[in-house]
């Protein structure tokens, strides 16, 4: 929805530098392109570029202000049942004076308190809440971390912002090593805790932060991904029948994606051609009039397009498309990585997610539904189902009888587990991962004695880092072309509801199962379902295909590239120490390599793009496809 900034001094003496706030104001304008605006007290400075999507009136620009002037509200994000605790408060007597939900949220902070609001609202949302008078600032970000909240605190005084790059005005930027180390060894990123910059954090998901003159700032967790876990629902949802199941689903689904279509602007939807968005799509289409539906087209053998077609020819909709070409992988390389604030070695299709973002805004919409969050909760990953395949035994050959005993013996015997962890690789993130998988376990064991741990636990590992990391991408590179993705899987009761549904529900032993890496196990077989109320068979059961590029795997790069080497000045290496790195290493670290130097370029010293495109066109050749 937008992009906020603040900063904070202890001392309320010291002035706010209007340049150095105006200047964080613009590097956020692409986050907010309808208004920007900032307002600052002696301590205090507030900024805020606003994308309008509710009572699109300039009654509702940002910074928010009660009518006393005591109280002031920065807020990224939409909160889902606005509606619903706006008539909770007018029934306490609370009038309004506009038709947005950032007033009902600065009303229900004031009224009820940030411990009551943040258990109340249902959303994605990082917001800053000050009271001028107690001189206290309250910071908050959503249950699972959709939008983005970073802190740097030095000597007294806090700066926040949506994106790190704002922060440029006021922070020294200075590498993380340890984060780069962890990052050339195969970990994605740090997404709460440390991050790519020495001294900037990034909030994690679930906290709220209350920052007071003289201390500390004092955070507070107030949602875990354990508190989706609850026995009584998992007893409840057992005794349910398939058809039961599937209405329960099905009902709660449909309600998710009605209430994120409510907007004063356009709303849409993407359109990969997978399961996820398709049934995202399709209910949509029957409660939206001429439903505007967009896909990225990876034009070669990755191309989704004629499943995206063929949805949208059933729904009677409108796609529209935009190719993208090997080319767009080196021209949008720096655009990609300065807008994802580290390297995007991990997300290689940043670059179609931010091409059909454009074409997005292009088309006059503000806002789309994406199938995110879909695959952690129903186990579409590869690796999910993998886990419970038996081992391969040498010997003489099985029976295919044989093969199908063992395999569904396994599912029944199979349990979940966090995965294996290499203790010198996960020092580079400091055990952040691993530490958070750990306590996941624990917290289960410790709260439901006699409890196992079981095959459900899977989806909760999903839910911290490798969830984050993907609405890290679409936040990022859809907030870049002003646009803002939506989630109706995320949906906090629907995910509960994932958590605690039977595990038969979301995998299942099938003959018509056909997918060779997981022949005859059905994965996210609930959703298949209900897909089946609402798409062709041709759709519903198709295959994961996960947005698929390989422009960059099939690259030759010229080790000149590196010469010179801003990667090797940062890690302090030699011409030599680096000819040797890159002669030893394989595909897979030498495109890493080239996305870091990508970062050091963009997003730490902040250099001319052109200059990076003319390097990597110079030196990168990108096979045609076999």
């Amino acid at each position: 929805m937008c992009g906020i900034f603040g900063v904070f001094h202890s001392d309320p003496d010291l002035p706010i530098d209007q340049e150095h706030l105006g200047a964080s104001l613009r590097l956020l304008v692409h986050r907010g392109p309808d208004f920007q605006s900032a307002w600052q007290n002696p301590g205090i400075g507030l900024a805020h570029t606003r994308l309008s999507l509710l009572d699109l009136s300039p009654r509702s620009h940002q910074p928010f202000h009660d009518r006393s002037g005591r109280y002031h509200l920065v807020y990224n994000g939409e909160i889902y049942n606005w509606r619903i605790l706006r008539s909770r408060l007018e029934s306490k007597g609370i009038t309004f004076s506009t038709t947005s939900d950032t007033e009902v949220l600065l009303e229900m902070l004031i009224c009820e308190g940030i411990d009551s609001t943040l258990a109340a609202i249902e959303g994605m949302y990082a917001f800053a809440f000050y009271d001028s008078q107690e001189r206290t600032l309250f910071l908050a970000r959503d249950r699972l971390g959709i939008k983005p909240l970073f802190l740097f605190e030095k000597n007294g005084t806090v700066f926040f912002s949506s994106e790190i790059q704002a922060m440029r005005p006021w922070v020294p930027f200075e590498p993380d090593l340890l984060s780069i180390y962890s990052y050339l060894h195969g970990f994605p990123a740090p997404y709460a805790g440390h991050t790519f910059y020495k001294g900037i954090r990034s909030i994690p998901p679930g906290t709220q932060i209350c920052i007071r003159p003289g201390q500390a700032p004092h955070y507070k967790t107030f949602f875990k991904p354990t508190d989706l876990w609850n026995r009584q629902q998992q007893e409840e949802l057992e005794t349910l029948s398939t058809r039961q199941l599937l209405d329960r689903f099905d009902e709660q689904l449909l309600r998710s994606v009605q209430l994120q279509l409510l907007a004063d602007a356009p709303v849409g939807a993407l359109c990969s051609g997978g399961i996820d968005s398709s049934v995202i799509m399709a209910m949509a289409a029957r409660s939206h009039n001429n439903l505007a539906v967009f896909h990225a087209n990876v034009c070669g053998r990755e191309s989704e397009y004629e499943s995206a077609r063929t949805l949208a020819d059933h729904l009677k909709l409108d796609l529209k498309s935009v190719d993208v070409h090997d080319r767009d992988f080196l021209d949008l390389l720096p655009e990609v990585t300065r807008h994802y604030g580290h390297p995007a070695y991990h997300h290689m299709n940043s670059v179609p997610f931010l091409k059909v973002s454009r074409l997005v805004r292009d088309n006059g919409v503000k806002a789309v539904l994406s199938g995110e969050g879909a695959d952690e909760c129903y186990y579409g990953y590869l690796e999910m189902i993998l886990t419970l395949r038996p081992p391969h035994k040498r010997g003489r050959p099985q029976s295919l009888l044989t093969r199908l005993w063992r395999t569904a013996k396994w599912m029944i015997q199979q349990h979940g587990s966090p995965p294996d962890t290499d203790v010198l690789a996960d020092l580079g993130n400091r055990y952040g991962v691993a530490l958070e998988y750990e306590q996941i376990r624990r917290e289960i064991e410790s709260r439901f004695p006699g409890c196992p741990a079981n095959r459900n636990l899977e989806i909760l590992y999903k839910l911290v880092h490798h969830l984050r990391s993907l609405l890290h991408r679409n936040d990022a590179l859809g907030m870049a072309a002003g646009i803002e993705a939506r989630f109706p899987y995320l949906d906090t009761e629907l995910v509960r509801l994932a958590v605690n549904m039977p595990y038969r529900a979301k995998v299942r032993f099938s003959f018509s199962a056909r997918d060779k890496r997981h022949l005859f196990i059905r994965d996210k077989w609930i959703l298949r379902k209900i897909a089946e109320r609402y798409i062709p068979a041709s759709l519903s059961q198709r295959h994961k295909a996960g947005f698929p590029v390989s422009a960059y795997r099939r690259a030759i790069l010229d080790e000149a590239f590196f010469t010179p080497s801003l990667t090797a000045d940062l890690l302090e290496m030699s011409k030599e120490q680096m000819q040797y790195l890159l002669a030893h290493a394989d595909l897979l670290l030498r495109l890493r390599l080239l996305h870091l130097e990508a970062w050091i370029h963009t997003c730490l010293w902040n250099r001319d793009d052109a200059e990076l495109v003319g390097r990597l066109h110079d030196h990168i050749t990108i096979q045609p496809q076999s």
